[in-house]
Formats: structure tokens, sequence, C-alpha cells
């Protein structure tokens, strides 16, 4: 599988931490790359640390077996963590609920809420876990639904402006997620991507239009 075929498996803010990731990985014969997505240059000047901009790519096939791996390598990590950590403070009911939706939080704060959860009597099973993972697989496959405006916005862009028709009619038609287990699903329903592809088309008329317009005008001679 080529690089470009490579899917995020998970974000860093820490470069170091996801080459640790990378040689476990490795040595587990898991082939990924490491991509920083940070922008080159930040027009706010803001250094907003906070979005994590290294991606820790891998194939598709291999997110599974990797995710047990990144569940072994922080479950090793237990011993060392801060007692402070906030995921200390944090509820039965709280932990439940991480330990639901794993693709919400970091792989550590899913390792440790389990093993909170079990240190008070509420072990997580094995078949537990793999119920928890389909169902939250199922709701994360449902389409999301863009708000009305945004379609609206899409129409009157593809006849007044153009390229941003065409941009938000990609994004309608095309925009996919990637599943925790790695499938790729379209992010809006047919009925949303059946408007993205008319705003698209419809975008490439007006544009194609204006062009010829603009060119016609320019290369015909004047009298």
């Amino acid at each position: 599988m080529t690089s470009d075929n490579l899917l995020t498996f998970e974000k860093f803010n820490d470069p170091e931490l996801a080459a640790t990731i990378a040689a476990q990985l490795k040595a587990q014969g898991i082939t990924s790359r490491i991509v920083n997505e940070g922008p080159a240059f930040d027009p706010t000047f803001a250094n907003n640390n906070f979005d994590p901009t290294i991606h820790l790519k891998l194939s598709p096939d291999d997110f599974n077996k990797a995710r047990r791996m990144l569940d072994r390598y922080y479950e090793g990590q237990l011993a060392d963590m801060d007692p402070n950590y906030y995921l200390f403070s944090f509820s039965d009911a709280e932990l439940l609920d991480l330990v639901k939706k794993p693709d919400e939080w970091g792989p550590l704060d899913y390792v440790l809420a389990k093993h909170l959860l079990a240190q008070h009597g509420i072990p997580i099973s094995p078949e537990q876990e793999a119920a928890f993972q389909r169902d939250r697989i199922k709701t994360l496959t449902r389409p999301e639904k863009p708000e009305l405006h945004w379609i609206i916005a899409g129409y009157i862009a593809a006849f007044v402006f153009s390229i941003p028709g065409l941009i938000l009619g990609y994004i309608l038609a095309f925009s996919k997620k990637t599943l925790p287990n790695g499938k790729q699903v379209y992010m809006y329903s047919s009925t949303e991507r059946k408007h993205g592809k008319r705003i698209l088309v419809l975008s490439t008329i007006i544009f194609l239009y204006w062009l010829w317009t603009f060119l016609n005008a320019r290369l015909t001679p004047r009298t």
C-alpha cells in the first residue's frame, strides 16, 4: 500500500511520543508514517498547541492490531501516572461513558478509565468492550446532518461566486470520515451528497461560462 493510502490512526502534540508509538508498531510488523499536518505559517501568530497536528498514519487493515498494541503500551504506563491526573476525579458514570466513546478521548484515557473502573469493582469484560465498540462504530457510521443554510449557501455561491460553490459542493459530495476500525464512510447522507454534486456541476458550468466570457472579451479585437 502506498503512503497516499495510509489513514490517520492517532494524533499527537508530542512528536517524540508519536515516534515512540511508531517504533512500537514497527516492532509488531506494522508500517506507519508520521506526518505533521500543522500549517507551516500561522497567520494569527497564536501558536495554538492544543489541536494535535502530528498524525500517525497506518494502513486501514492494521488499525485493529495497532489499537491492541497501543492499549498494551499504555497499560505499561499506568504505574507512573500522576495522581493529580484529571481522570482520577471522574465518577464511575463518566468513566463508563468514556469507555463507550474512546474516539473522543486519547488512548491513555481509555486504558486508564478501564483500569479505574476495575479498581472500583466495575470491570469491563472483553465481551462488553466488543459490544461497546460495535455500538460506537454503528453510531459513528450514521451520516452527519449539515446545516440547511450551508446547502442554500452552496447554491447561491454556485451562481454568484463559483469557486466557493465548487468547494462547498465538493465537501458535501465527497467528504469522508475514518472510523476507529479503519473503515471510511461518507460524511453526509445520499440526499446531501446529491445536493453537493448539483452544486458542483452548477459551479463548474458558471465558472466555465465566466471564464469563456472573460477570455472572449480579452481576445476579441477592438474596433
